[in-house]
């Protein structure tokens, strides 16, 4: 638990930070910071918290990036639940600079 207190107020530094660049409103950054903490959780909740790299747009839509050892069965598994997520407004993957799990 300590950990994902630690992750959250990591990610919401850099969303902040992100923020001065282009201002976000109050609703937006709750958004953000929900879909987040999503992403956060399920990476770390599956070991994957070192081998994944996230962006999330102010709609909560969620940019990830696998690294090249993470397994085609555990990129999919999180790319449907975070697409199953309520908090999340999209998903766009990719691995090795190429898009995974994509919409059929």
């Amino acid at each position: 638990m300590k950990f994902l207190h630690i992750t959250f107020l990591i990610s919401f530094s850099m969303l902040t930070a992100c923020a001065s660049n282009n201002i976000l409103t109050k609703e937006e950054m709750a958004i953000q910071n929900k879909a987040d903490a999503v992403v956060a959780n399920l990476l770390f909740d599956n070991d994957l918290n070192d081998k994944a790299s996230y962006n999330i747009s102010k709609s909560g839509s969620v940019t990830i990036k696998f690294s090249e050892s993470v397994k085609e069965k555990d990129y999919t598994k999180i790319v449907n639940l975070l697409r199953s997520n309520t908090s999340v407004d999209g998903v766009y993957a990719e691995q090795s600079g190429a898009e995974v799990c994509g919409l059929p």
